[in-house]
């Protein structure tokens, strides 16, 4: 079995929305997409945006935001690799995250595939 992957802080990190968590008025994620305790994400140096949006789709998802894990880390959130079954770049963001935390989280993301707007 492979070594997990060290997630570095200059490592880039992707985050599946589904139709509810973006605000088209601020042009952002809404805080939401952000509070899972174990929150997961992709590692871009894993995988890249189009193969992570073909599995985000396959569970209902219909956007990508990316953000720096140097971010999460200075928050004194936790990054594991956690690989699982067809996702190798599949890892966790773990900790509760405040309302604060969150909305950083969401104002300081960039957004690589847009949800179709309803």
């Amino acid at each position: 079995m492979a070594e997990p992957y060290q997630v570095k802080p200059s490592d880039t990190l992707l985050r599946w929305l589904h139709p509810g968590q973006f605000n088209w008025e601020e042009n952002r994620p809404t805080s939401a997409a952000f509070k899972d305790p174990e929150m997961s994400v992709d590692i871009l140096k894993l995988t890249t945006i189009e193969e992570s949006y073909i599995r985000a789709q396959k569970i209902g998802k219909n956007a990508v935001v990316s953000i720096e894990a140097r971010l999460i880390f200075e928050k004194g959130l936790e990054i594991y690799h956690k690989p699982v079954e067809g996702n190798y770049a599949h890892a966790v963001v773990l900790c509760t995250k405040s309302k604060s935390i969150a909305k950083f989280l969401a104002n300081n993301c960039e957004i690589k595939i847009y949800p179709p707007k309803t």
